[in-house]
């Protein structure tokens, strides 16, 4: 009897594409999101960091909810990157709230932070002065 053979192996030029094709989907990034609550303590905390992250990475926006917020509240969010292995953290952004929503007008009681991609890390940072301790709610979304 003759030995059987398998009729469906494809050529090598049709697997060659194949795997190309995996190559390129593997390589996507992906959408994910994370957060939790912060409780402010009157130093300027990491409210959100990345130290250096591993292979693709892409911070999109930073949430924060300032309903919390009342007045007399004064509130300070500072971003910094890195842009070096192992260099130091360099500001690049300041803001701040005050009052009641954060100083918001219309019932608006929620900030975003938009990030820039970045290799060697990204953080976001808050401190709070004034009034008693605020808990923020926070929520991060990132492309890895």
């Amino acid at each position: 009897m003759p030995g059987l053979t398998n009729q469906s192996v494809a050529p090598a030029s049709t697997l060659t594409e194949v795997n190309k094709i995996y190559d390129i989907v593997n390589a996507e990034l992906t959408l994910h999101e994370t957060g939790s609550t912060l409780t402010a303590d009157g130093t300027e905390q990491n409210l959100y960091i990345t130290e250096t992250p591993l292979g693709n990475f892409k911070p999109l926006v930073v949430k924060v909810d300032l309903d919390n917020m009342q007045g007399g509240d004064t509130t300070r969010f500072r971003t910094y990157y890195r842009i070096a292995q192992g260099g130091a953290w360099r500001q690049t952004g300041y803001v701040q709230y005050a009052g009641a929503d954060g100083g918001l007008a219309n019932g608006i009681t929620l900030v975003e932070f938009e990030l820039l991609p970045n290799r060697f890390g990204v953080r976001l940072t808050l401190d709070q002065s004034g009034g008693v301790n605020r808990t923020y709610l926070w929520e991060v979304l990132e492309e890895s």
